[in-house]
């Protein structure tokens, strides 16, 4: 029999990659904690208003919640950082219908921002935001706790009657998403690979963390899922292999990738034509060091 040194190589850096069990309690405290004093500014955030210059189409929603992406509980942990999205959740204050006509990007990072730039001056050594406005997708900080840092992704999210969350779509915009579903969807193609579709999304998000982030992390989970949902995942190098020849040839072909648990449009639909020809250069670019066997340079740590 034949030892695939790449295989086990691909593995132990997955294993090295993953989180333990007591990672993923810290991960959770640090995020409730996050979560906790978001909800009491959201609360008392009417002495702020002025100061923050914040728009009347704001005053009407409070934090409700909060929601981790599928993938939250394998944690990305690079260097002793933790790399994770979150979405947090905002409801209306009163049982009005919702005008989402009204509602835009901007308008949901706004929300979102006041609350984190109050959280920044409260508790200015723990929570840092490492971008200023405006965003696209997301507002990153960074949350420090002795030797351990956590960069969360926050996302801005309103809720919904019927379940929907509504999120900036990166280009503006606002887009819908269910999270009951993503879950479910991720859970069941994880379980028909044996849990191989998980520790690829680590492997493909920590390549790309390594390559700059030229595509959010979502992305990432959401193409994994599609290719290997009807794939069997045998070897890692192989799947990384059929990850990048794939993914170019979607976007090489315009091919319009519908995922119905997600929405009825492409999970391609929110990135611009540029970032997605930037995009493709990347793939192209990785592949070649793929089918070269120069696995150190897509994930270095080899």
């Amino acid at each position: 029999m034949i030892v695939n040194k790449i295989h086990n190589k691909l593995e132990r850096l997955i294993d090295s990659l993953t989180i333990s069990e007591n990672q993923k309690l810290f991960l959770r405290e640090k995020a409730y904690t996050l979560y906790n004093g978001l909800k009491k500014i959201s609360q008392n955030l009417i002495p702020y208003w002025s100061s923050l210059y914040l728009s009347k189409d704001t005053y009407q929603y409070t934090l409700k919640g909060f929601w981790f992406e599928a993938s939250f509980d394998m944690g990305l942990f690079i260097k002793n950082r933790f790399d994770v999205d979150i979405h947090f959740i905002f409801g209306k204050n009163n049982t009005d219908s919702l005008e989402q006509n009204n509602l835009i990007g901007s308008i949901l990072f706004e929300l979102l921002y006041s609350h984190l730039k109050v959280f920044q001056f409260n508790y200015r050594k723990y929570m840092k935001l490492l971008k200023d406005p405006p965003y696209i997708r997301a507002i990153p900080i960074r949350i420090d706790y002795n030797s351990i840092s956590i960069l969360f992704n926050c996302i801005p999210a309103i809720e919904l009657p019927n379940g929907y969350l509504i999120i900036p779509n990166g280009l503006g915009e606002i887009k819908k998403i269910k999270p009951k579903s993503e879950i479910q969807t991720h859970s069941k193609i994880n379980r028909k690979q044996n849990g191989r579709i998980t520790k690829l999304v680590l492997l493909m998000k920590y390549w790309n963390f390594n390559w700059g982030k030229p595509i959010k992390g979502q992305l990432i989970e959401h193409l994994v899922e599609f290719i290997f949902d009807k794939i069997e995942i045998r070897s890692w190098d192989r799947a990384v292999k059929t990850f990048f020849s794939r993914v170019i040839y979607f976007l090489d072909k315009k091919k319009l990738l519908h995922h119905g648990i997600y929405t009825q449009l492409s999970i391609l639909e929110e990135y611009s034509g540029d970032e997605l020809n930037e995009f493709l250069e990347v793939l192209r670019e990785a592949e070649i060091y793929a089918q070269k066997g120069k696995w150190q340079k897509i994930f270095n740590d080899l």
